[in-house]
């Protein structure tokens, strides 16, 4: 979400002409008389002073829930102004009552004002406008969660339908059901097996797409692709699957973890003496941390289907802007890709 000074201005310039200028026009006995008053150059500058600072109200509040609503309770935000504000007076009253008289010889109040007083009649205009700023700052961060959302349900789609594209393209398709076939004269009750992998991981994609899903169920349809690529190789590759910590009742964002075995298992060595696919799952103070490595395969020439971590990046900055680590790297052949995301 972009911190939006220019819309704020406008908001405020809008707001501030219509409670301010326009009002005193529908209290005045005549037109005449409130543009004749409006153009004299002391009400001029003090009009764009008193504006500017007003502004400034507007612009504290809106800028310390910009920085700090995720971070902190309202209430806490609203004291953390406070200060600001109070501040933001003594620079009105420097500028109007002091600077404006030395050099004007006129300010807003009269001489002998009371700093008290001062003070307090201000406090009028600080919640006025301080109010206006919040209020900007919620209906901008309301259109933001709507478009963050609507942007999300389309990616939600797009990951589905990429999802669904891998493991129904016909490459895919082919392989495993060629194997299951020559399982079926080698070891029926293999070949069952194999065909209730494939099923479950149809049904996963085609109908159980939702926002959420228990982290259990993603990591059943990781075991059922192992499976089933595993069907493709005459010696069992060498793969490690771990996991850490207590992964029951956890919620995980659905075919988020799937993308990393499919990526292991287009560009890995199967069969790596030295380095396994290893695939560590570990819930840890409310972080999911998700590691796969894999040696590198160079001459891997499968290259259909795939999900494609790019797009799994974009997924997650719509699911949690800037409150994840997505790394991936290369090093002594090596690939390691990582993920850690917080359990809401």
């Amino acid at each position: 979400m972009k911190f939006e000074i220019k819309k704020l201005s406008l908001w405020f310039i809008i707001y501030y002409l219509v409670t301010d200028v326009i009002g005193e026009i529908l209290d005045a006995k005549s037109f005449n008389e409130v543009i004749e008053y409006h153009f004299q150059p002391r009400i001029i500058t003090l009009t764009l002073s008193v504006g500017f600072v007003f502004f400034l109200y507007a612009l504290c509040s809106y800028a310390v829930f910009y920085k700090r609503h995720n971070k902190n309770p309202f209430w806490i935000n609203i004291i953390i102004i406070l200060p600001c504000l109070v501040a933001l007076i003594g620079v009105r009253y420097l500028i109007e009552e002091v600077l404006f008289r030395s050099i004007f010889g006129f300010g807003n109040y009269r001489p002998d004002v009371e700093l008290s007083y001062y003070f307090f009649d201000n406090f009028y205009y600080v919640f006025q406008y301080c109010a206006l700023g919040i209020i900007f700052y919620f209906w901008q961060y309301s259109k933001y969660k709507d478009e963050r959302t609507n942007q999300l349900l389309l990616e939600n789609q797009r990951m589905e339908l990429d999802l669904l594209r891998s493991q129904t393209n016909p490459h895919f398709l082919f392989n495993t059901l060629n194997n299951i076939y020559a399982l079926v004269h080698v070891d029926k009750d293999k070949a069952l097996n194999a065909i209730e992998k494939l099923s479950l991981l149809l049904r996963y994609s085609l109908y159980k797409t939702k926002t959420v899903v228990p982290l259990n169920d993603e990591i059943s349809q990781i075991k059922n692709f192992i499976e089933l690529e595993s069907l493709r190789h005459k010696d069992t590759p060498n793969i490690e699957l771990h996991t850490e910590g207590i992964i029951e009742g956890i919620q995980v964002p659905q075919f988020i973890l799937l993308p990393f075995v499919e990526n292991a298992f287009k560009h890995g060595k199967m069969h790596s003496e030295t380095q396994p696919i290893a695939i560590h799952i570990i819930v840890e103070d409310d972080q999911l941390k998700y590691k796969v490595l894999n040696e590198i395969e160079e001459k891997k020439k499968d290259k259909v289907g795939g999900l494609g971590l790019d797009n799994l990046k974009k997924r997650l900055e719509l699911l949690f802007p800037k409150d994840y680590i997505f790394d991936c790297s290369a090093e002594n052949s090596v690939y390691k890709a990582f993920l850690q995301i917080p359990l809401k």
